[in-house]
């Protein structure tokens, strides 16, 4: 059965809640029949510069925190997993809003960190630590909950998630902890905002 699909400039990753402000008719439609339990969760797929990505979050409904004019609300909504889509129509058919058959990624939670970006991690930590940091999230974490608490952005996030495999995104996401170990170093240590070289 296609998923609800809510293209965003977004990339949750599973555990994490956001709060969304839904404003666009056909997507008032989609929050109308989660919070009627027509729809059970339906998935944001990254989008950016008019492109949706291949991958994205399974989301469910939280709760509606504000009811406003129109149909419009703000709501809580928390990712339960990820997944790769397979094909996107967002032609209005039966219902208004985009629909998508996606492939779970069942094996996330499972993915390894592998020696060279846990020995990077320990490095980055230590260097953090040095700056008086904090780094309780960053400490014994998988590859996915070091994506999570990193410091990525969306785009970032995106572009280790959508490595072919396990291997390349563990490569891409060393490349990610070495520049921001970089950027740590170089950080400003006179207390102006140049960076002391």
């Amino acid at each position: 059965m296609p998923l609800p699909l809510f293209p965003l400039r977004l990339l949750p990753m599973p555990g994490e809640t956001i709060g969304l402000h839904i404003f666009e008719q056909r997507y008032q439609v989609l929050f109308n029949d989660l919070e009627a339990m027509h729809v059970d969760e339906f998935g944001i797929p990254f989008a950016h510069d008019q492109k949706i990505w291949r991958v994205g979050a399974t989301m469910r409904l939280v709760t509606v925190q504000k009811r406003l004019s129109g149909g419009k609300r703000d709501v809580a909504v928390k990712a339960t997993g990820l997944f790769r889509l397979q094909n996107m129509d967002d032609s209005p058919g039966v219902v208004p809003y985009p629909l998508g058959d996606v492939e779970p990624i069942k094996e996330w939670s499972a993915w390894p960190l592998g020696s060279a970006c846990m020995a990077a991690r320990d490095t980055l930590v230590e260097e953090m630590k040095a700056h008086d940091m904090y780094v309780a999230n960053l400490e014994n974490q998988g590859l996915i909950r070091l994506v999570q608490h990193l410091g990525i952005d969306a785009m970032q996030r995106v572009e280790i998630l959508s490595q072919p495999t396990v291997e390349d995104m563990q490569r891409s996401l060393l490349e990610r902890i070495e520049l921001t170990r970089k950027l740590i170093q170089q950080s400003p240590t006179d207390g102006s905002s140049f960076f002391v070289n």
